[in-house]
């Protein structure tokens, strides 16, 4: 797999959360695929958590349960932690699609990290 920046980006937040043992035990019962769409580049990845831990990323692995869509520059401000993702959110510069139960976790998630 080709190491793009949001490749890069996303490997090294996913290295930050497995980091964080506290938060990831907190997600032990947590199965979801999540995919994060750059809509200005088109560039897809997606992500699956099993039992709360990140097991595998690439560009097309099936099933997704939540689809995260927004600019690159506002996914790679979020992931590398510039960002919270509330405001782009909240400005609809970032749009989510999925179960809401996914939705407040990947929140809950990001935002712990982003403290």
């Amino acid at each position: 797999m080709i190491m793009t920046h949001l490749n890069q980006a996303l490997h090294n937040f996913v290295a930050i959360y497995h980091a964080t043992e506290k938060l990831v035990a907190e997600q032990a019962d947590w199965q979801c695929a999540i995919q994060l769409l750059a809509t200005d580049t088109q560039e897809i990845l997606t992500l699956r958590l099993v039992n709360g831990r990140v097991v595998e990323i690439g560009h097309d692995l099936g099933q997704t349960d939540l689809l995260v869509k927004a600019e690159m520059a506002i996914l790679l401000d979020i992931l590398e932690f510039r960002r919270d993702p509330n405001e782009p959110y909240l400005f609809g510069e970032l749009t989510i699609q999925g179960a809401e139960t996914h939705f407040l976790r990947l929140d809950y998630v990001v935002t712990q990290l982003c403290q």
